[in-house]
């Protein structure tokens, strides 16, 4: 399994997320947080299995209940880097600046 990390702005997405879910329906929270972390794991067992869509970056649609939904991620010094976990109707590619931050704090 590969190593990785999160950039700090895509953690506080994910757990706006978290909250923004709860405040809808309980079991959309663990719904969501399985379906990120069956990704996650994915993602980190083979880096390569999602496809470069700008730059170095990969994009993981957490299909199907929550496809509207993405991570973004990329592969620093050989560990999974997760840059964004994003809503696909958001500013397109809002969170590229993440990809210099992350070379240097990872």
């Amino acid at each position: 399994m590969t190593e990785w990390n999160i950039h700090p702005a895509a953690q506080q997405e994910h757990d706006e997320l978290l909250l923004h879910f709860g405040g809808i329906e309980k079991e959309l929270v663990t719904a969501f947080e399985l379906r990120y972390l069956q990704y996650r794991h994915a993602i980190c067992e083979n880096p390569l299995l999602y496809n470069i869509r700008r730059k170095a970056v990969r994009r993981a649609n957490l299909n199907p209940r929550f496809g509207e939904y993405y991570i973004a991620y990329m592969i620093w010094r050989q560990k999974v880097v997760i840059l964004a976990v994003a809503h696909a109707k958001r500013r397109p590619y809002y969170w590229r600046k993440r990809i210099g931050e992350a070379k240097k704090l990872f």
